[in-house]
């Protein structure tokens, strides 16, 4: 049976691991002939992908997806954001006794799953607009550099005002450049890694006027006490 052939970025990964490994011999040769006392000669750089990552790589080109598809996986993933998150659901009422039936137990998982989807959503929007604060708060900070007011670097200042890491930070003022003034992401019920991850695809699918204006429209969010008990969600 003929075998299957790499694709361009799998190739690409090998040809990376066997100039690497050839660089290597090299070195270690140089450092054989000089002896103990020669100077440490400086190492290659390694490739950024482990060559394992070889199998992995047609499980990641199809992950990606057309604008269209994310558009509709986006949609499909919108929260019902007017009831709370339940608490009561992942405590006590979430245990299993003996004789629950499956319909009880397919129920339980369900309500899990609207629960867990309504907490992504809150975080997400909660991220955004932090996001932007924290955009907004870079660009004041760098005018009050500007103008000799403030001497120390964004993530120096930030490290030291609040102790909040601008490794983090970074992340989410890129998720707001994106995504602040889209207010239906505030219903889109994924994880925020998830988001992260298809940032990039998401700014594309964005660049579509009639996505666009969907993610665009305006969002009525309900205030705290205007929320619907979960115990009301079936």
């Amino acid at each position: 049976m003929e075998s299957q052939q790499w694709n361009i970025n799998q190739k690409q990964l090998i040809n990376e691991y066997r100039i690497y490994h050839q660089k290597m011999g090299l070195l270690v040769n140089e450092i054989d002939s000089n002896g103990p006392t020669g100077k440490m000669p400086k190492l290659p750089k390694k490739p950024k992908q482990r060559l394992s990552d070889i199998y992995g790589l047609k499980k990641v080109n199809k992950e990606k997806m057309t604008p269209q598809e994310l558009h509709q996986y986006l949609s499909d993933n919108i929260a019902d954001i007017n009831h709370t998150i339940s608490r009561e659901t992942f405590g006590n009422a979430f245990l299993l006794s003996g004789n629950e039936s499956e319909t009880n137990i397919v129920d339980k998982l369900n309500k899990g799953i609207r629960n867990l989807k309504r907490q992504d959503a809150q975080t997400l929007l909660i991220y955004i607009n932090f996001g932007n604060f924290l955009n907004l708060t870079k660009t004041w900070l760098e005018n009050e550099r500007k103008e000799g007011r403030i001497k120390q670097s964004w993530s120096a200042w930030l490290k030291e005002k609040t102790g909040y890491s601008d490794d983090h930070a970074r992340k989410l003022r890129a998720l707001a450049k994106v995504l602040y003034g889209y207010e239906q992401f505030f219903h889109v019920g994924l994880p925020l890694n998830f988001i992260l991850r298809k940032l990039k695809e998401i700014d594309i699918m964005l660049q579509i006027p009639e996505h666009n204006a969907f993610w665009k429209r305006p969002v009525a969010l309900p205030t705290t006490n205007n929320l619907q008990s979960s115990q009301d969600d079936h």
